[in-house]
């Protein structure tokens, strides 16, 4: 089931509606644990086997970082040591599976991968990361743990949450309220709009031309390059509208994807305005620590003293951005093309 169809927005969305609001308020975060795994079997079936395993891996995780910090009798660098071992292997498993669906294709062999196993790899990733920086405290309830990774209407597309930004209102279940309704279903019928009548009716004028464009002059390729990037940006602005209102309807709010790219100033601010929150999970995960990293600063020393302070500042930042970018391109359809752009948002 896809978010688009008229089968999610005029039937599933409104029985889980129904049976929300009849679930009493202390049940019903677990009502809705159980329609992310109805939705999620719907769609990859037998798959959810991958996900139940990062899920467990990931509570697991959690718990061992909060064992080593309260139980261990270690401290200082003894402990940061023992905890980064802990947070290593547990982010090694998650990202082994994406890694091998992602990148086995390379090698001839095709595997169906799990409905947005990208997107709740990378929330994994930011559970564990958070709890063994102290940030947020290692949920003893492996159930809230996989209501937080599997919310079904983020599950495929996004946007990328944190676990402290959404967990209260989703165990929190509290009342159905009208204007939540409304503004959510008015955000929905929205998405539909930008989806099927604007990017669906573009993607057969591109699909045509874009096929046969020996037949066609170059003002008619030009028009389908423009009608291309306008269908790319309202089929995925689209679906993050359904999301959005999805959650909207639950009383739960979630981070726009998309702050009007196409008013940007320049190419740098357009991309930060494209799928904002993967541009800040990589930051935040990536980019910041790789570039505060000890041995990354030594050799920047290093470097400053062969060519100079001038070029020593643009060391750390530079190996940050390319292996971020590098690792998210990897989870990406099109790698080369996210890459680049990876490289200009930043």
């Amino acid at each position: 089931m896809e978010y688009h169809l008229l089968t999610y927005s005029l039937f599933f969305l409104p029985v889980v509606l129904i049976l929300y609001r009849i679930t009493p308020a202390k049940m019903r975060w677990l009502l809705l644990l159980v329609v992310d795994f109805v939705f999620f079997w719907m769609v990859s079936g037998a798959l959810i086997f991958y996900f139940l395993l990062a899920t467990v891996v990931t509570y697991a995780t959690g718990r061992a970082l909060d064992y080593v910090t309260k139980n261990s009798g270690l401290k200082g660098k003894q402990l940061t040591r023992k905890k980064r071992v802990v947070l290593a292997l547990g982010i090694v498993i998650p990202l082994g599976m994406l890694v091998v669906f992602k990148y086995f294709k390379l090698i001839g062999i095709t595997l169906v991968a799990p409905i947005g196993i990208s997107y709740y790899t990378l929330q994994t990733i930011s559970y564990m990361t958070d709890v063994y920086r102290g940030t947020i405290k290692a949920d003893r309830n492996i159930a809230r743990v996989a209501l937080y990774l599997s919310f079904f209407p983020q599950i495929m597309e996004g946007p990328i949450t944190r676990y402290s930004e959404v967990a209260e209102a989703l165990y929190a279940g509290r009342d159905l309220e009208f204007h939540n309704l409304v503004y959510g279903y008015q955000r929905i019928l929205w998405g539909l709009f930008k989806k099927m009548l604007i990017a669906d009716r573009l993607a057969s004028i591109v699909y045509n031309v874009f096929k046969n464009y020996d037949r066609y002059d170059g003002c008619t390729i030009a028009v389908a390059v423009i009608s291309f990037t306008i269908q790319l940006y309202m089929e995925f602005s689209g679906c993050m509208d359904i999301i959005l209102g999805s959650a909207e309807t639950l009383g739960i709010q979630l981070h726009e994807n998309f702050r009007q790219p196409f008013f940007a100033e320049n190419a740098s601010d357009f991309w930060r305005r494209w799928h904002i929150t993967l541009g800040t999970w990589l930051k935040d995960y990536i980019f910041y620590p790789i570039s505060l990293a000890k041995p990354l600063k030594k050799f920047s020393k290093k470097v400053k003293g062969v060519f100079g302070i001038g070029v020593s500042k643009f060391v750390a930042p530079t190996v940050a951005l390319l292996y971020g970018c590098v690792t998210e391109s990897g989870m990406e359809p099109d790698g080369p093309i996210y890459f680049t752009e990876c490289i200009i948002s930043f």
